[in-house]
């Protein structure tokens, strides 16, 4: 009895934080049951459901999940073949300078905010960005990088490759490198230690860091909003538009729902599928 009372003591800070988010998510869910009137801002009832049948037979709404998802999981894969060969050599370079210079550049995309680095990109891919005025110093056309899906893709995959390379670096670690040596040791080459020792010890940790990216990707706001231009709807930026064009309350809160439910439905695949690894 003590020591589940010393448990319950010990989570109770995080239990607050959590009910606290349970009761905002709440009071936001009962006002997806109100409406306004057009061209109105007062949201009344009766309570119903049809903003939910509203946004689940709205084609724009369908296809804005599917864009969501379609670039979450292109975010996802991007990390994974980038991110792993990253993430390998920083648990197992013999160099410390080669690991401290990894970890410094990952380190410092924490150190600036989203804002900073989405108008980084703007100059980086712009019309008259770096990489265009280097291709025209070359006499190379210009590539439109932004207000599409691949200044999207760039911007959102520069945000969650060092979650995604962080998260993955703690699982090889713990992969002991006496393994691969044995293999090595037994004639195996450096691809076949890869394909049959390594990358299966690190499928748990793959398919953890994997969730990480595609959750972030879902949720992504700010690099759509301002790399996108407005030509890339994706979730979150058609609920700010909702509130924010005709402050639709009650049909932006149906559409965070749905999209909640989404994102718990995915992750819950995932989860299912690392416990199948």
């Amino acid at each position: 009895m003590t020591r589940r009372r010393h448990i319950l003591w010990l989570a109770l800070p995080s239990l607050c934080i959590v009910a606290l988010f349970l009761i905002v998510f709440l009071s936001f869910a009962s006002v997806s049951l109100m409406h306004v009137d057009p061209g109105g801002a007062v949201m009344h009832g009766p309570p119903s459901l049809a903003n939910y049948a509203n946004a689940l037979g709205s084609p724009a709404v369908r296809q804005t999940v599917l864009r969501t998802i379609e670039l979450a999981v292109l975010v996802t894969i991007l990390s994974v073949l980038l991110g792993f060969p990253l993430a390998y050599v920083l648990a197992r370079s013999p160099s410390g300078a080669v690991r401290r210079a990894i970890l410094l550049c990952l380190v410092a995309t924490f150190l600036s905010g989203g804002v900073t680095r989405a108008y980084a990109w703007t100059i980086v891919l712009g019309n008259r960005g770096i990489i265009n005025l280097g291709l025209a110093a070359f006499g190379l056309p210009r590539l439109a990088l932004i207000n599409n899906e691949t200044g999207v893709v760039i911007s959102v995959l520069n945000f969650i490759l060092p979650f995604f390379v962080l998260t993955l670096f703690g699982a090889i670690r713990t992969i002991p490198a006496s393994l691969e040596q044995a293999a090595r040791n037994l004639g195996a080459t450096r691809g076949r230690v890869f394909r049959h020792v390594t990358l299966p010890l690190s499928l748990p940790g793959l398919a953890a860091s994997a969730s990480l990216a595609f959750a972030l990707s879902l949720g992504a706001f700010l690099f759509p909003q301002l790399l996108g231009g407005g030509r890339v709807q994706v979730m979150a930026t058609l609920i700010y538009e909702r509130i924010l064009s005709s402050y639709d309350i009650p049909s932006a809160a149906a559409l965070s729902v749905l999209f909640l439910a989404l994102v718990l439905i995915a992750l819950g695949g995932l989860a299912l599928g690392r416990r199948l690894i």
